[in-house]
């Protein structure tokens, strides 16, 4: 299996899956090489505890190798190349074991390095899983070495990305030859399925949809006490702070709740290229007292915000997929989701909005907050809907996939 990062290292929900989904078909007995490109191996924080990926499942099933490299998630060229030259400065033009000054180099020298790694370990495996198009050239490349097969699995496209607009032309190629070069591509909805098939010009009978499902952890025993909630309602938003997560019409929602109801707070948790622009926005607007950024969260303070919130709102424009309403609903939270979610296919205990709406958004936030029955059904019947997306059923219907290409 081929990922660009596994936590604690990740920067979203493609991190979260791999995790969760090596650790279900470890589960069910199939033996899983994880490579990866390396992450610091010494790190710490004030705020969290930090391991490295290698550390952190026990299970001996799953083996970790670490290539260094420079690769990060959800990061573009011109991303890339930034942090490229402020390392270069930072070390005076010494940056250690990293490939290329581009992305795309970088791309190709890791996927020659997996393919030397495979080799000189002598690993011997039946089929190759890779995620998302960063991981696709060295798939590519080690199919070919091997004559394994290839499963390609799309959680995201460019597409996507760019609220579903445009695409780079080079990135789309690269998901382009990765797709084509798959025995199977898995997609994480029909959503995403479909973009594949009318945008990539995949055939319908080599897609499977295989849907994300959430982990059930452990939730406090003795009840909790939020000092914020003893005068104001909360509302969340909780992921990248992107043009694809919709966080705009996220304000423009709060606004509207705000002139109907000002004892209400917002919370934007995460991280992303337009987190300054809607700290500004925010002020802009009149409600930057009534917004609170607390910028990336890990996962364990993630929980802990769903548990404070008494509405978790997901208005992204183009979603593939959409984890965060699963962990929220698992953590008692009501849930606002766009239709423009792979999510809203499956899930029925959910208010859902077009994204654009934010007058839609600002009303049914508005009902979840001011009728204690709707708020009471939502809580109840979302926490029962979720344990429907359990991870080991996920795993089984990627093993009967494994199994098309490897039989």
């Amino acid at each position: 299996m081929l990922g660009w990062e596994f936590p604690p290292y990740f920067a979203g929900g493609v991190g979260v899956v791999c995790h969760a989904l090596t650790k279900a078909l470890a589960k069910r007995n199939n033996d899983i090489t994880y490579i990866m490109p390396a992450g610091p191996r010494n790190v710490h924080a004030d705020f969290v505890k930090l391991l490295v990926a290698d550390n952190l499942i026990a299970d001996k099933r799953i083996t970790f190798a670490r290539i260094d490299s420079l690769l990060g998630a959800y990061e573009g060229m011109p991303d890339y190349r930034a942090r490229f030259e402020r390392l270069l400065r930072e070390t005076d033009g010494k940056v250690g074991k990293l490939y290329g000054h581009n992305l795309l180099a970088e791309m190709e020298l890791f996927a020659e390095k997996v393919v030397l790694l495979v080799a000189d370990a002598g690993l011997d495996f039946d089929v190759i899983h890779a995620h998302d198009w960063t991981t696709f050239p060295a798939a590519i490349a080690l199919k070919r070495a091997t004559g394994k097969p290839l499963i390609v699995h799309v959680h995201i496209t460019e597409f996507d990305k760019t609220g579903g607009e445009h695409a780079d032309p080079r990135v789309y190629a690269i998901e382009k030859a990765g797709m084509d070069a798959a025995d199977r591509v898995v997609t994480v909805s029909n959503l995403i399925r479909n973009r594949c098939i009318h945008q990539y010009y995949i055939p319908e009978k080599k897609i499977r949809v295989v849907y994300n499902a959430v982990e059930f952890g452990q939730k406090p025993s003795l009840p909790e006490r939020f000092e914020i909630k003893e005068h104001d309602k909360i509302v969340l938003f909780l992921g990248r702070v992107t043009l694809q997560k919709g966080p705009d019409y996220f304000l423009k929602a709060a606004q509207r709740v705000l002139e109907f109801d000002p004892n209400v707070k917002f919370i934007m948790a995460g991280a992303g290229d337009m987190l300054p622009r809607m700290i500004e926005r925010a002020a802009d607007m009149g409600i930057g007292n009534k917004i609170i950024f607390p910028g990336f969260v890990n996962q364990e303070e993630g929980m802990k915000l769903y548990r404070m919130a008494d509405v978790f709102v997901m208005p992204s424009v183009s979603e593939p997929f959409g984890i965060v309403p699963l962990e929220a609903m698992n953590q008692g939270t009501p849930v606002i989701i766009s239709k423009q979610s792979g999510i809203s296919e499956v899930l029925n205990n959910a208010l859902k909005v077009d994204f654009w709406d934010v007058e839609d958004i600002a009303s049914k936030i508005i009902a979840a907050l001011q009728y204690p029955t709707l708020h009471r059904e939502l809580r109840r019947q979302g926490n029962v809907e979720v344990r429907s997306f359990n991870w080991d059923a996920t795993a089984k219907i990627m093993e009967s996939v494994y199994r098309e290409v490897v039989l």
